[in-house]
């Protein structure tokens, strides 16, 4: 006969058991843990300004990440530019269709099938940032972001995604999307021009298609000026902002933003040998960026004012020759064009545009830019010592990119060559650099930036280009036009004439030819 078992009696029997375990593990545990803590350093108690600057940045985040859009754009390649082999799912292609260091990601999608299947069409997909400017659905990105797209789709930060109408300006390199959209949460503008060196920048957008990404650095200068691209994707820039915000493939066209969460930029490019941030990139100034922004919602595309001339910076030695302390130094001027029609000439400063003093070259392009063709108005030039004021019938730029080189091929010469350059044509040009009246063609050098090709070649102020790269050259733009077409690290002959002093005091001209190793 079995005898019942009392449940009662094994559980009071167990639970001390279970307990005294428990206690034992506890004990041990605790005691551990305050050994390590023990060996811990206290916690950091950082000061109350650390605190808030926290609180600011991500009081920062929370407004201006709802406003910021990743973007795709699918582009059409061609049959010979098909990727096969073992990439995966995307093969990348940076450099493709945009601006090196600033292009967004672009993957191509190969086709797997057997050559004797049928064909498909292949396409490039890029994908770069935006950022929404009205609420109605109205998006800004960089052109470059969209060039040459069949087809493409904004994604808000909430998964929504649309296909959207893009309004480009190539010149600008900026873009605006028009999507199917309402009640959007947009960024607020703040005026770049009081935007100053140490500020905080914050950088939003989609690096390497990471969505929702912030970075944050300072401005670290202002009315940065380059030429980025190559070929036809050639863009010059005249201002730019720069700044240490990691900046990388995919931010293009997604906001440079202050501590106060107001657009300052749009994200565009940066300087890397690499690929990657290494700390410099590059922003087009927010009042740029506003002005086209406007009149691409307005009218679908923008109109500028045209002179027909190149202005450029005023150096430390330009101003000490001309006598002034500010304006834009016109470098070039196009026969037939408003500036030709107006008297304008070569090395004319000009200090005021329209009754507005030019403070710099950049300040000049802008005023011209924005300034209505046909309108009529007064320029203060500084010529041979005096002031004087030409009126002036502002034309409208012309459609044909090439129509507007000499804005901006000269800085192709600047860059590649490192030297500044002027026409033959001008006697002032001419008496100034004590060019031989012999020489009655070429491009005459004006500068010679150090550690540059041209001067590593032996250029000098005061040469006159005649030939490079066995073509002739008879005019500054030619030059330009020249020196933009070469290849990367090209090695070529310059043919120069340059006049020398003789013992006796005269002056004679000699044929010298020189080699010049265009480094970039």
């Amino acid at each position: 006969m079995s005898l019942p078992i009392k449940p009662k009696k094994w559980a009071i029997f167990a639970l001390p058991v279970l307990a005294v375990g428990i206690s034992t593990l506890e004990f041990m545990s605790v005691r551990s843990s305050s050994a390590r803590q023990a060996d811990a350093p206290p916690p950091v108690h950082p000061s109350v300004q650390t605190v808030n600057l926290q609180d600011d940045f991500e009081n920062v985040a929370n407004a201006m990440l709802p406003s910021v859009v990743s973007i795709t754009s699918r582009q059409p390649v061609s049959n010979t530019m098909r990727v096969f082999g073992n990439q995966g799912p995307g093969f990348a292609f940076p450099n493709m269709p945009g601006l090196p260091g600033g292009a967004p990601n672009v993957r191509i999608f190969p086709n797997p099938g057997q050559s004797n299947g049928p064909q498909f069409q292949q396409y490039a997909v890029a994908s770069g940032s935006g950022m929404i400017v009205r609420s109605d659905g109205y998006i800004l990105t960089n052109d470059h972001v969209v060039a040459g797209a069949d087809r493409v789709t904004v994604t808000l930060r909430d998964g929504h995604k649309y296909v959207g109408k893009v309004f480009r300006d190539p010149m600008s390199d900026l873009a605006v999307i028009k999507i199917n959209a309402t009640n959007l949460p947009t960024v607020q503008f703040e005026n770049s021009d009081d935007v100053k060196v140490g500020q905080w920048a914050i950088a939003f957008g989609s690096p390497f298609d990471l969505k929702d990404t912030m970075t944050v650095g300072i401005i670290s200068s202002l009315s940065r000026q380059t030429t980025i691209g190559q070929g036809n994707e050639m863009r010059y820039y005249p201002s730019l902002l720069q700044t240490d915000a990691s900046i990388n493939p995919g931010n293009s066209g997604g906001p440079l933003v202050d501590i106060y969460g107001r657009v300052v930029g749009v994200n565009v490019a940066i300087e890397s040998p690499s690929g990657g941030n290494v700390g410099i990139g590059f922003a087009i100034p927010a009042n740029s960026a506003k002005y086209i922004m406007d009149q691409l919602i307005e009218n679908g595309k923008v109109t500028r004012g045209y002179l027909g001339l190149d202005p450029s910076p005023l150096t430390y030695a330009d101003k000490q020759r001309y006598g002034v302390d500010h304006g834009a130094l016109i470098t070039a001027v196009v026969d037939g064009t408003p500036a030709a029609k107006a008297g304008f000439q070569v090395q004319d400063v000009v200090t005021a545009f329209d009754n507005k003093p030019v403070k710099d070259e950049v300040a000049f392009r802008n005023l011209v830019m924005r300034t209505a063709p046909g309108t009529t108005v007064p320029v203060e030039v500084h010529r041979d010592g005096n002031n004087i004021t030409l009126n002036v019938t502002v034309g409208n730029l012309p459609n044909d990119m090439n129509q507007v080189s000499p804005t901006v091929a000269p800085q192709k010469s600047k860059s590649r060559l490192g030297i500044g350059i002027a026409d033959l044509s001008s006697q002032d040009v001419r008496r100034q650099l004590g060019i031989s009246p012999t020489i009655q063609s070429g491009a005459v050098v004006e500068e010679v930036y150090p550690g540059s090709p041209a001067e590593m070649a032996g250029l000098m102020a005061g040469d006159v280009i005649v030939s490079m790269d066995g073509k002739p050259i008879t005019s500054a733009q030619q030059l330009s036009d020249v020196a933009g077409a070469l290849p990367a690290d090209a090695k070529v002959p310059v043919v120069i004439r340059r006049s020398i002093k003789t013992p006796g005091g005269g002056t004679q001209v000699e044929t010298v030819l020189l080699s010049v190793h265009l480094v970039n």
